[in-house]
């Protein structure tokens, strides 16, 4: 790397300076959300199909009874806590879709 090097500042002319705010319009805010909104979907879809599938797997060793009965017992106690943490994903699922913006900010920009 040039250890001499110099950021330069470069100012256009060309377009008054506004503040970022003031150009956010509410078509802008709508597609930041809607990308927000599906990007948590996503990874909420991708998390709750991974703990029912192995919530799944999990129960499905301990009714083989692959292990003796303390351990096997143990996989189905933690198979059905991951089948209750999936439905509570899909809850969160449920609320996340339904949301219908970002919150408003409390104090008034200057």
């Amino acid at each position: 790397m040039n250890q001499n090097a110099q950021l330069r500042k470069v100012q256009s002319t060309d377009r008054p300076v506004r503040s970022s705010l003031e150009e956010v319009t509410p078509a802008i805010e709508r597609r930041w959300f809607e990308f927000d909104r599906g990007a948590v979907l996503r990874q909420i879809d991708l998390v709750h199909g991974t703990i029912d599938e192995n919530a799944t797997d999990l129960g499905m060793v301990a009714v083989e009874g692959v292990f003796d009965k303390p351990l096997s017992d143990e996989l189905l106690r933690s198979s059905r806590s991951l089948h209750l943490l999936a439905q509570e994903l899909n809850s969160l699922r449920g609320l996340v879709a339904r949301a219908s913006g970002y919150p408003r900010a409390n104090k008034k920009l200057a």
